[in-house]
């Protein structure tokens, strides 16, 4: 979720601004008089083994030979990741 501030709101209430970022939020602060976001208040993400656990069991089976025969093999991946980069590769 994402909480817009004035720079004298966080000035009133910064610590709690601070929690919010903590708790995962970010706390945009913004210079009303200029229409600018000044910054973005961010907490530090943390590793959660249950959450990641639970995406990696909700993304089995998206990646089968049959939906991409490209990658049937190791040799064949590293082939269609070469193709991708001189594909993306550009001289000007």
């Amino acid at each position: 979720m994402t909480l817009s501030v004035s720079i004298s709101q966080f000035r009133q209430h910064i610590a709690d601004y601070i929690a919010k970022a903590n708790e995962g939020y970010t706390v945009i602060i913004k210079d009303e008089k200029k229409g600018q976001e000044i910054v973005q208040l961010v907490g530090k993400k943390k590793f959660n083994p249950e959450i990641f656990g639970k995406a990696l069991e909700n993304a089995v089976g998206v990646f089968t030979p049959e939906n991409h025969p490209e990658w049937k093999t190791k040799q064949d991946v590293i082939k269609w990741v070469d193709q991708g980069r001189k594909a993306a590769d550009r001289t000007f």
